[in-house]
């Protein structure tokens, strides 16, 4: 056999390796990959949907509505890396009822997850307050925030 004819023969098995290897790879990184807080009505223990609501963040950029005039039992809270706190308006979009306001603070935590997934972020809610327009009190389950698809903060509505 030739150098020639050997160096196309490594050339073929290693190409042949790689296409093995890359298929072999199950992405095992299945689920969000983000940590975003998930909030979720109530009336008593039982969960319950809020009519016509639109929340958006205070300070945020770009376009900060996260739903707009629907009727929703539970919305996703984003939190931002570049400072340590948010704030949400709870707008019911009714004549004569004040908006609500949520106030987060909170530590981004750096996590490894794995190869498959890299690296993402954690938060720890550190300190929160809210008005009482129509909210009646807040509770917040786990101050660790992850991207388990879990409810993180529970709104109490009067």
């Amino acid at each position: 056999m030739s150098v020639f004819s050997r160096h196309n023969l490594l050339i073929a098995v290693m190409a042949l390796l790689g296409i093995t290897m890359v298929s072999c790879n199950n992405d095992n990184c299945s689920g969000n990959s983000n940590a975003i807080p998930l909030a979720a009505f109530y009336e008593g223990q039982s969960n319950v949907s809020v009519p016509n609501l639109t929340v958006y963040g205070i300070g945020a950029p770009n376009d900060s509505c996260i739903i707009s005039e629907t009727s929703a039992t539970q919305v996703y809270l984003p939190l931002r890396l570049e400072v340590t706190s948010c704030q949400y308006v709870l707008d019911y979009n009714v004549e004569g009822i004040e908006n609500d306001t949520i106030s987060l603070k909170y530590d981004a935590v750096p996590y490894f997850e794995s190869h498959e997934c890299g690296a993402m972020y954690n938060f720890n809610i550190t300190s929160f307050a809210y008005t009482k327009n129509v909210i009646d009190s807040i509770a917040i389950p786990n101050s660790k925030i992850t991207n388990a698809d879990m409810v993180s903060i529970k709104i109490y509505m009067q």
